[in-house]
């Protein structure tokens, strides 16, 4: 996962990655494993905060890929909505909203 790469320089900048899956436990602890993330990877079975964010897609009974930047107030300040499975924000755009906060 592209995040796990740059997660020092965003824990540098007093953020937090954390990764919600569909998955259940076994099978997101598995990815983690796998991958070798060292951030939080939080397991959403019922999408409950999938539904939530608006990010739900009912005919594929997954979320859409996305990205959100929350301060710590637990407003929204920047979000990425990805419109393919593949389609994600360079870290660098994560990142720059991030330091925007500051």
């Amino acid at each position: 996962m592209e995040l796990q790469r740059d997660y020092a320089a965003i824990a540098g900048l007093n953020a937090e990655v954390i990764a919600v899956s569909v998955d259940d436990l076994s099978r997101a602890g598995y990815a983690v494993e796998a991958v070798g993330l060292t951030f939080p990877v939080l397991s959403d079975q019922s999408a409950e905060a999938i539904k939530a964010y608006g990010i739900y897609r009912p005919s594929a009974d997954l979320p859409k890929p996305s990205t959100f930047v929350i301060d710590q107030q637990g407003n929204i300040r920047w979000q990425y909505i990805g419109g393919s499975k593949s389609d994600r924000p360079a870290n660098s755009r994560i990142i720059e909203q991030l330091q925007r906060l500051g």
